[in-house]
């Protein structure tokens, strides 16, 4: 496994090298090509590759994973603010709108966080405290977006249909499918292996 992953590596290396260093045409890199094109082509991919790992060790992530993640996210959002106040055109955030993150990030942000959700029996007065006022916040930008109109918001643009494309998977992932999917790895960890029944 390691050796795939290094040869992994090796094969990126050579593949930005010679996109960004070479300007070899066949790679389809240049400097037009920003972080943001980066995050379009791997965030997706990269956070349903991982999905498997966070749901078999789940039970093993802890309080220094936590520290890590939020560490983590507060780097990527210091790197986004300068990206736009600078502005970094190597970042391409620049000309991007709420609704341009929503559509990159909301997915994988589910993706990658619902395995760590709390089930429904789980769930505190503070959960819902803090659910109903994210979601209150949401819909004040949402509100503001449409009837100011917030041009950094993108929504005066999308309709009700657009709402249904951007929120449809994020919705049924943590609330159907993780779930299945979660009862169905429990059911498979439970099991004893073949030959030993």
């Amino acid at each position: 496994m390691r050796l795939v992953a290094v040869a992994a590596l090796v094969i990126a290396a050579f593949y930005l090298w010679a996109g960004y260093v070479e300007g070899w045409a066949w790679t389809g890199l240049s400097g037009d090509v920003a972080l943001w094109d980066w995050l379009e082509a791997v965030a997706l991919p990269l956070t349903v590759g991982l999905l498997p790992l966070v749901l078999l060790h789940r039970h093993r992530l802890g309080p220094g994973h936590a520290v890590a993640a939020l560490v983590a996210l507060l780097c990527f959002a210091a790197l986004v603010l300068a990206g736009y106040l600078v502005p970094w055109s190597w970042t391409g955030f620049t000309g991007n709108t709420l609704w341009d993150w929503l559509e990159l990030a909301l997915l994988p942000v589910v993706l990658a966080t619902a395995g760590l959700w709390p089930s429904y029996a789980e769930l505190r007065g503070w959960h819902w405290l803090v659910l109903a006022l994210a979601t209150a916040g949401f819909l004040v930008v949402v509100l503001c977006g449409y009837l100011v109109p917030w041009g950094w918001t993108g929504f005066s643009d999308n309709r009700v249909w657009d709402w249904v494309k951007l929120l449809l998977l994020p919705v049924l992932v943590p609330t159907v499918l993780l779930p299945a999917l979660q009862r169905f790895v429990e059911r498979q960890e439970s099991q004893p292996p073949p030959g030993r029944r």
